[in-house]
């Protein structure tokens, strides 16, 4: 496992300032924990991820590739990216995390990248019922079908400590947080100078501690799906989308599938 996860999943103490949690139970490694008793501190575990806590180590990895290719929509760079992204992987834990004392734990997928090369993880997929929620709060846009898709494996997903993929039931808040930001500032730009509707861009990425956003933008459709670019709140613009053979360079890119395969390139 990661030492930057085994870091991150340790409880705080005195003598343990690192730890971002109250308490941690890794669930793979606790064996003797039936299904009532996880399900019932942890509300939100699914009992597919349960069941995975009970294999071993290449079972997990193998069993979480075959998930993430069952659920999203078949795309060649895709599969590649995705067999490589397991191939670094040397264990996917399962913990339970608890913030405050007396509050329910929650579940959190984390997949360790070998050669302590950092850490991915993500929370419990979302619900068919939060996934229509997601798209009556978003009532004058199609959200992109691979996002809705992406949702059914992790509801909010991260690189180490990024804020990463937002969870849905954030997306509506933090959609009016930004909506007012941008209304303080000049008229919304892209990079190569065309003026934006701020309200046709639907964040979905946040970078920690940044107001670094990439979003989903309704003034740009390649093949029937929305595309998604990148907001700098340092220059005030998006990214250039006339360049998306670029778009590891400009940040705009046609599909959120597209996206997710430069998010998971190994950390360097």
């Amino acid at each position: 496992m990661d030492n930057h996860a085994i870091e991150f999943y340790s409880p705080y103490s005195e003598a343990n300032s690192h730890g971002h949690f109250h308490h941690v139970i890794p669930l793979h490694d606790n064996p003797d924990m039936t299904w009532r008793l996880a399900k019932d501190i942890a509300p939100s575990l699914c009992k597919g991820w349960f069941e995975l806590s009970r294999l071993s180590t290449k079972d997990r990895i193998d069993f979480t590739l075959e998930f993430w290719l069952t659920k999203l929509p078949y795309h060649l760079l895709l599969n590649k990216c995705l067999d490589t992204f397991f191939h670094s992987i040397d264990d996917i834990a399962i913990f339970l995390t608890q913030t405050l004392n007396d509050e329910p734990y929650e579940p959190q997928l984390v997949y360790s990248i070998s050669e302590n090369s950092g850490f991915f993880h993500g929370y419990p997929p979302a619900t068919e019922e939060e996934i229509l929620v997601l798209q009556k709060e978003f009532p004058d846009y199609i959200l992109p079908s691979d996002y809705l898709s992406f949702l059914g494996i992790h509801n909010g997903f991260a690189k180490l400590t990024d804020t990463g993929i937002m969870r849905s039931t954030e997306m509506k808040n933090v959609y009016e947080d930004f909506q007012i930001m941008l209304k303080n500032e000049d008229p919304m730009i892209t990079g190569s100078g065309n003026t934006v509707n701020p309200a046709s861009l639907i964040p979905f990425y946040k970078s920690f501690g940044m107001p670094f956003f990439q979003c989903f933008w309704g003034e740009w459709y390649h093949e029937n799906e929305m595309g998604n670019v990148y907001y700098s709140g340092t220059t005030k613009t998006i990214s250039d989308c006339s360049k998306t053979d670029f778009h590891v360079e400009t940040m705009a890119f046609e599909t959120f599938t597209d996206w997710l395969i430069f998010y998971l390139e190994k950390i360097s």
